[in-house]
């Protein structure tokens, strides 16, 4: 009995190839994101660094999304193996922790460029989030 609940706790359990994938997908939609922000809405996306600012550009925002990704998914899948509550625990932890993101938009140095930090937050948050919870 307890093999049994054992191979039905690991068989569902998030798989890497998805958490690839939904890490792909996130870096994709927020590429596009980026993109639309800086191309096609002139926006300059730049922070308040220390004494100076920092320009957010399209390596930064691949790079961090997929590693936020990689980071969700690797902690949902452990979790999963240890509890049988995992998925709605790790999702309210991801939910929290978009929320507390959100915070780092406000060091923008202008509102367009807030607003767009903001949606690259959100939309890698609700690709991840969605996409890992997904059966």
């Amino acid at each position: 009995m307890t093999t049994m609940t054992s191979d039905v706790e690991i068989s569902t359990r998030v798989g890497w190839p998805r958490i690839v994938g939904v890490a792909a997908a996130s870096a994709m939609a927020a590429t596009a994101v980026w993109l639309l922000w800086d191309a096609v809405g002139g926006v300059e996306m730049a922070v308040r660094s220390g004494t100076g600012s920092q320009q957010i550009g399209i390596g930064s925002v691949i790079v961090s999304s997929l590693v936020i990704a990689m980071l969700g998914g690797a902690l949902l899948r452990w979790w999963q193996s240890r509890s049988e509550r995992a998925t709605r625990r790790w999702t309210l932890l991801a939910v929290g922790i978009a929320v507390v993101s959100l915070i780092t938009p406000t060091s923008a140095l202008s509102l367009a460029a807030g607003l767009a930090l903001v949606s690259l937050h959100l939309v890698v948050a609700v690709v991840v989030i969605a996409g890992l919870r997904r059966r």
